[in-house]
């Protein structure tokens, strides 16, 4: 599922943290995940690698898709960099936004909290990329999900 948030040069950061953002939103998901009676994600290598060569992928195209620029499918490309439990899933947004708006986008979005909220998922990996986004600075975020 895929979200375009947009915002005005007013909401932009003065510096600019990869892994300190998704750090941020993995806790967030976390902290919603245990107040619901789910277990806490743990973090996966090539989830991460997956999520962050996507973020890239769609900041140098400038796009927002589940598939690639070159049309490779999200479950091919998490396939690809090496996951292979059972149950994957994925979360996109685009926008110039911290992680919590993110997450309360994602939360407020039912396609979206299913992710979020899934009991077979067990691990993610988040990528988070700078770039532009219909001539705006965005952060592109891709969050891939997956269980055994």
């Amino acid at each position: 599922m895929a979200l375009i948030l947009l915002a005005s040069p007013a909401n932009a950061f003065g510096s600019f943290s990869p892994t300190i953002y998704r750090e941020t939103l993995l806790s967030q998901i976390n902290y919603y995940r245990t107040h619901h009676g789910l277990h806490p994600l743990s973090w996966n290598n090539d989830l991460q690698r997956a999520a962050s060569a996507h973020s890239t992928n769609m900041a140098q195209h400038h796009i927002l898709s589940h598939s690639s620029s070159s049309g490779v499918a999200w479950s091919t490309r998490i396939r690809w960099y090496g996951y292979r439990g059972s149950w994957i899933g994925e979360n996109l947004a685009v926008g110039l936004f911290k992680p919590y708006k993110v997450f309360s986008m994602w939360v407020a979005s039912a396609p979206h909290r299913a992710n979020l909220l899934c009991s077979h998922f067990s691990t993610a990996g988040i990528g988070v990329v700078m770039g532009t986004w219909s001539g705006h600075l965005a952060i592109y975020v891709t969050a891939d999900f997956g269980g055994p």
